[in-house]
């Protein structure tokens, strides 16, 4: 079992312990002897096995599910007209991924009703040793692995659609991450440093698509207090220059099961939004952070992070 997003972060967690009792009655008044107790064996705990990493290597098959870890974008296309972003939103509930390799297929799962198609061989158009794509008539699939514990699913599709009264086309993706936990039960006694770049997304509703990146951020978890700092800094290419739009600052302090939430002021910008996330990889190589936020102007941005 994979540890999930949504089991670490959610502010609804909670937990009953339930316990029986039983008694005895009585019998007549004449006292009846003391039975001599029969021997019983002392009580032992069942040992929880370790969790076994998952090796998301595209040269072996695997199969992993997570839960509340996902989110969804998309872009929208009037008919005759230009494209424009159309919504991003955080999706909670359970998503799977199984990797076959002989023969070679690919079958994801997301936390909604939609059909997904599974992808073979024949469907690969890139391949190499962190990142592999597949393309089947109006959808497709990304497999990306930056590091070795995290793997970030993107499923896109373009399907007719209607948006507030108007005929087009949706082009939508669904993305989820999936992590192997943190097993070790060391305690952090040294600084633990994270390195990676935001895929983002976003834009304003019904207007015009922009190229929206990140710059490279760097994450701290501070050993004395266990608390996870950094910033995810947007960027907007307008006529070829990089300008900044957003810089999300990350703070919050690790939870019993090593994951992180919290919220998001970009005060400087305008932006506010939240961040759930995790340290992954059995030693803590990595981490992975799932982001929104929104300015009052309608503005929006969602993505995610991998970091090592």
């Amino acid at each position: 079992m994979r540890r999930k997003i949504g089991l670490m972060l959610s502010a609804a967690v909670s937990c009953a312990l339930l316990a029986g009792c039983f008694g005895g009655g009585d019998d007549d008044s004449s006292p009846a002897p003391t039975p001599t107790p029969s021997p019983t064996a002392s009580p032992s705990p069942t040992p929880t096995p370790a969790p076994v990493a998952i090796d998301f290597d595209f040269s072996k098959a695997f199969t992993d599910t997570a839960t509340n870890a996902s989110y969804i974008f998309a872009y929208f296309t009037p008919t005759g007209g230009a494209e424009v972003w159309s919504d991003g939103m955080r999706r909670d509930g359970q998503s799977g991924i199984t990797y076959a390799v002989s023969p070679e297929s690919v079958a994801f799962s997301w936390p909604d009703s939609a059909t997904l198609s599974t992808f073979g061989a024949a469907d690969r158009q890139t391949d190499t040793a962190t990142r592999r794509t597949y393309r089947k008539g109006n959808d497709g699939i990304v497999l990306e692995r930056p590091f070795q514990h995290v793997l970030r699913v993107t499923y896109h599709r373009i399907e007719n659609f209607v948006r507030e009264s108007v005929n087009g086309t949706l082009r939508s993706n669904r993305v989820t991450l999936f992590f192997n936990e943190v097993s070790t039960t060391s305690a952090i006694t040294s600084n633990l440093s994270y390195t990676g770049t935001a895929e983002v997304a976003g834009g304003k509703p019904g207007a015009a698509t922009s190229t929206f990146t990140a710059s490279p951020s760097t994450f701290t978890v501070t050993a004395s207090d266990k608390k996870l700092t950094g910033s995810i800094q947007i960027l907007e290419t307008v006529n070829g220059v990089a300008t900044v739009r957003a810089v999300l600052p990350i703070s919050a302090t690790l939870s019993a099961s090593e994951g992180v939430s919290g919220a998001i002021d970009d005060t400087a910008n305008g932006f506010k939004g939240t961040f759930v996330g995790a340290l992954a990889g059995p030693s803590r190589e990595e981490m992975v952070l799932i982001f929104n936020v929104a300015h009052t102007d309608g503005r929006e941005f969602i993505g995610s992070v991998i970091a090592s």
